[in-house]
């Protein structure tokens, strides 16, 4: 199996800044010596007047563990901040080849109400919020328009 996650956040950064007036930070992880730090996420962008606190996650089958999102409390800590932007970017690369924006506030309801992942067949639905990202499928990756996440249209943190 080949392991798409960094090609995945290198594509996403890519077409990031895409986006007119965009700029996307890349959070280098730490390593070597610094056993416990953590970064918030994986990019921290900006389009006026939002700044995109975003991590990139690949998923193999159609389900995301919520087990698997291990910065969901440094990422919680934003939701109040005015103007921020919040969630997960899930590249489904073999169940339905989709990538979706999931707003971190999906996965505090998710926890709340007891469930262990996020389903692919969740996308769009009105109780556990989030949208597919207008995407082209070229070999492998998409030519993704990130720009949808600033519409307001499932942003609610």
């Amino acid at each position: 199996m080949a392991d798409y996650g960094k090609a995945f956040e290198a594509k996403f950064k890519e077409d990031f800044l895409k986006i007119p007036g965009a700029t996307i930070d890349r959070l280098y992880d730490p390593v070597g010596g610094l056993h416990g730090v953590r970064n918030i996420c994986d990019f921290i962008g900006y389009k006026y007047p939002h700044i995109v606190y975003a991590e990139c996650k690949t998923v193999k089958g159609n389900t995301f563990p919520l087990t698997n999102l291990t910065q969901y409390e440094k990422l919680m800590a934003k939701v109040d901040v005015p103007g921020a932007i919040v969630g997960v970017f899930l590249w489904f690369y073999e169940h339905e080849d989709a990538v979706l924006f999931v707003p971190i506030t999906t996965f505090r309801k998710l926890k709340e109400d007891g469930k262990k992942s996020y389903s692919i067949k969740m996308v769009g639905g009105n109780e556990y919020p989030s949208i597919k990202i207008p995407s082209v499928k070229k070999r492998t990756f998409y030519d993704s328009d990130y720009s949808v996440i600033f519409s307001g249209k499932v942003v609610d943190s």
